[in-house]
């Protein structure tokens, strides 16, 4: 799904009004509706005792006329009590807002206020902000500043509508106060600004509704970068064929671990099982084998390593007999950064495989630059802070240090492979593909071991797609997904790396058919 401009949205809506002939309060009431329904699904993940009363927070434009038509869909199809507060009177409301607001029932109660304070918000509120649209910048004025620092202090979940407000829609910048939301409604497609920036810090989880805008007018929208969501996601799993066996499935060699991170390469395996790879085998060093508790139907190899519990030039012979045996391999879970693993990182990168390079071998191949070998089979899975030690460690310019998707482009040219710079709206770089910003994901996510899971996801896509860049983008939407699974059901603070592998096959289940 494209991103685009506020100015971009702005003319696909004089498009569908101008040229296509759809009027603007119909624009308006699906917008609405379809907002409300994502509403009522984001909300299931409360308790109840966390859902008594939905409070819309209205404004004078387009936005605040989203919010007449939400509360009308909200009282239709729940019992949940509803307020509105209003920064103006409705008679002062023009065009298609008015239209809507005289379509509210009576049993709404529409309060107009020119400042709020703490008493008007209550334990079990779900507020929804529809104050600013996209088309705001610059600095805020009252009363806005005013309702949005209570909106913040109010200790209640919340929902924007189309955008937080105050967030600049094009840059992601802030340059006051803006709302921070749990959950952002976005119309027909996302604008720049939910993305870049500062932007993911407030959107909370993203989520887009189509409002009916013709998909030629789409198709011609010039785009920098996508956004990653379930209908691109469900375009890449395809059904399984009838007579597949294990070997059709794809096999993956997973390269990891050590007598200080015994682990993760388990994790990674296991996810990798998870996610349909047909064969998965665990090589590790034979002297850190500490580990008694895994998926039997993981394949273990211990592998010869002078004793030491780290990976060696002794290790070298044996792993790549595995290699060669394997469709995809990942190099990096657990092996430490010990000396005497660059010599097998390096050996390792000089195959002409399907290789997923991740946590120390990005640390070592940064510390070492000499060691790596460019092939376009390669992914390459950063964090933060290993991303930062690559373009330091290969002498990247770091104008864009800020920039996560320029940050990401650069290092996939430099790296010439696919590039997954993880974090908050993961992004995803290959030069022959539109930088991808991922759709999916949430709080829970941020624990030990959950790249981990990733990447064994990764794995298992990437033996089965062959397309490293469409493997990737897919593989960060299912963990994403798989996350927010996890989220609704052990909660944010709840949720360890070995559950999150326990809602893999949900979240594939959710997006597609053929899971």
């Amino acid at each position: 799904m494209k991103a685009i401009s506020v100015k971009q949205m702005q003319e696909l809506d004089r498009l569908s009004i101008e040229e296509a002939g759809i009027k603007g309060h119909v624009l308006m009431e699906r917008a609405g509706i379809g907002t409300a329904i994502k509403i009522l699904e984001f909300i299931k993940r409360y308790n109840n005792k966390h859902i008594k009363r939905f409070v819309l927070l209205a404004g004078k434009g387009n936005n605040g006329g989203d919010a007449y038509v939400i509360a009308k869909y909200l009282s239709e199809h729940t019992d949940t009590n509803i307020i509105i507060y209003s920064i103006c009177g409705l008679s002062e409301l023009k065009g298609d807002a008015k239209y809507h607001s005289k379509l509210l029932p009576k049993s709404i109660y529409v309060e107009v206020k020119k400042t709020l304070n703490q008493d008007d918000f209550k334990k079990g509120d779900i507020l929804i902000d529809a104050l600013l649209g996209t088309g705001f910048k610059g600095k805020l004025r009252a009363p806005y500043d005013n309702w949005i620092n209570l909106i913040n202090d109010s200790g209640c979940p919340v929902i924007a509508v189309d955008i937080p407000s105050g967030l600049n829609g094009n840059t992601g910048e802030i340059l006051d106060e803006a709302v921070i939301a749990d959950y952002t409604v976005t119309m027909c497609l996302p604008k720049y600004g939910l993305l870049i920036n500062r932007g993911p810090e407030f959107c909370g989880i993203i989520d887009v509704v189509g409002i009916g805008t013709p998909q030629e007018y789409i198709d011609n929208s010039e785009s920098n970068f996508s956004f990653f969501t379930e209908i691109d996601a469900y375009k890449l799993i395809k059904r399984l064929p009838a007579n597949c066996h294990k070997k059709s499935l794809g096999t993956v060699l997973v390269i990891g671990g050590s007598k200080l991170y015994p682990g993760a390469p388990f994790l990674a395996g296991t996810a990798a099982l998870k996610s349909g790879a047909g064969l998965v085998t665990i090589a590790i060093p034979k002297s850190a084998d500490n580990i008694s508790n895994y998926e039997h139907s993981l394949i273990l190899r211990k592998i010869s390593d002078d004793n030491t519990g780290f990976f060696s030039k002794s290790s070298i012979s044996e792993l790549k007999e595995l290699i060669n045996q394997h469709d995809v391999i990942v190099i990096g879970p657990g092996i430490s950064t010990n000396e005497s693993c660059y010599g097998v990182i390096k050996e390792i990168l000089k195959l002409d495989k399907q290789i997923i390079i991740d946590a120390d071998a990005l640390n070592i191949i940064s510390m070492q630059p000499n060691i790596f070998t460019k092939n376009n089979k390669f992914i390459y899975t950063p964090h933060p802070g290993e991303a930062k030690r690559l373009i330091n460690g290969f002498k990247i310019d770091n104008k864009f240090i800020n920039n996560r998707i320029k940050q990401c482009e650069e290092l996939s040219k430099k790296l010439n492979g696919t590039v997954i710079l993880k974090g908050n709206k993961t992004v995803v770089s290959n030069k022959g593909f539109t930088t991808s910003v991922n759709g999916s994901g949430c709080q829970a996510l941020a624990t030990a071991g959950s790249g981990d899971v990733l990447t064994g996801i990764l794995a298992a896509n990437y033996a089965q797609m062959s397309n490293s860049f469409e493997s990737s983008c897919l593989a960060v939407f299912i963990h994403g997904k798989a996350g927010e699974i996890g989220q609704i059901k052990n909660g944010s603070r709840g949720l360890t790396a070995d559950d999150l592998i326990n809602f893999i096959s949900d979240a594939y289940k959710e997006v597609s058919p053929f899971a």
